[in-house]
């Protein structure tokens, strides 16, 4: 038997610049911050049977099963247990799949699933020190581009050009500009307080200032005849996101109210040598499995490693254009990787209140893996 799952909860932190406004804040306490907010409308937190986060450079200040040590500096029950998931810029919406899955196997009834990233604390090249990560006997088989190098010959291999790119990183700054002025993330936004009061009140990167004539002008970020610059590419960020999934069982005996319901959740593997067609090959699974297609959904969430991944899966599957990405992404909010899955779930979450219908989000991880979630509005 399978038991339904609903989004009872969904937040996110307001997401900073790498080691700007969060500079001073511990990523423990970045996820502590939206951990208490998941949970703030249960009666009870003990009654989290457990909590699941994405983290992808779990070294240094995000080392040590940073899920639990965000959860008891938090002051939450210690009978709760926590574990830590990597699956690179999927890692949180995994931990939303995952947990899922545990509410529809009917082992469990209340799951928190989350993420965080400091990238400002914990940068890329502290993940490596030490040792390298791709081995003579993993390289002699695949190449393991780095992030950016895959995105150029993505764009390359789906025909991408830098007007499309640069276009597309224009309308990402533009709409998350135009959500915080609309007050479309106000009541799932909780911010992280210094000594003078919260730290941040909005994305910390969105450019509403941004023209297509600006864009234009600035150099390819990692390769001289690119198509990718710092326009079109994802921020390097700090923040925090968490959900709070319930069985049918739970929402009645605690009182709460579903935003939406989970309906299905996948995860894929593609070449990690082109590494991000996850979010194609995630949605066409999704779309088979549910007999689906793609004018069935009234939202769509695709990751914005690069604005050519969202070009590529936009040529491949042709959704309405204000179904797609409607308050930007991570070209404009930024992606703290670990936390990314779960801010385009809530995000997502929260649009079908006045949406309706069915939403897709699908997420490229490095490493050539996809995730996807189908939610259904409550």
């Amino acid at each position: 038997m399978t038991h339904r799952v609903a989004i009872v909860s969904a937040v996110r932190t307001p997401i900073g610049r790498a080691g700007k406004s969060y500079a001073g804040v511990h990523p423990v306490d970045l996820l502590a911050a939206s951990l208490k907010g998941a949970v703030r409308g249960l009666p009870d937190p003990a009654a989290v049977d457990q909590a699941l986060v994405g983290c992808v450079y779990q070294v240094g200040d995000q080392s040590a099963n940073v899920g639990r040590n965000a959860w008891l500096a938090a002051g939450l029950p210690v009978t709760t247990p926590a574990s830590t998931v990597d699956t690179q810029c999927g890692s949180s919406q995994q931990a939303v799949n995952l947990a899922a899955s545990l509410v529809m196997a009917g082992q469990a009834d209340l799951v928190v699933a989350a993420g965080v990233e400091s990238l400002g604390r914990v940068t890329p090249d502290l993940s490596r020190e030490g040792g390298d990560p791709y081995p003579p006997s993993l390289r002699s088989r695949h190449g393991m581009p780095h992030q950016a190098v895959a995105g150029e010959a993505f764009a390359r291999a789906y025909g991408i050009s830098r007007a499309e790119s640069d276009a597309f990183g224009l309308r990402s700054h533009l709409r998350a500009h135009a959500a915080w002025e609309n007050g479309i993330f106000d009541d799932h936004v909780v911010t992280v307080d210094g000594a003078d009061g919260p730290l941040l009140t909005r994305d910390e990167g969105i450019r509403g200032d941004s023209t297509a004539e600006k864009l234009a002008g600035l150099k390819p970020a990692f390769d001289a005849d690119g198509v990718i610059t710092a326009g079109s590419a994802s921020q390097l960020s700090d923040g925090s996101a968490a959900v709070l999934l319930a069985s049918e069982r739970a929402v009645a005996e605690h009182g709460l109210t579903p935003l939406a319901w989970v309906r299905r959740v996948v995860s894929v593997g593609t070449d990690p040598d082109l590494m991000l067609e996850g979010p194609i090959v995630a949605t066409r699974r999704l779309l088979d499995a549910e007999g689906l297609t793609i004018g069935d959904f009234t939202l769509v969430e695709v990751h914005e490693a690069f604005a050519p991944v969202v070009c590529a899966w936009q040529h491949t599957y042709r959704a309405e254009e204000d179904r797609l990405n409607p308050h930007g992404g991570a070209i404009s909010m930024g992606h703290p990787f670990g936390a990314s899955g779960v801010r385009q779930l809530a995000d997502l979450a929260h649009g079908l209140k006045t949406r309706a219908g069915l939403g897709l989000s699908v997420m490229c991880c490095a490493g050539g893996i996809g995730t996807g979630t189908v939610l259904e509005a409550a």
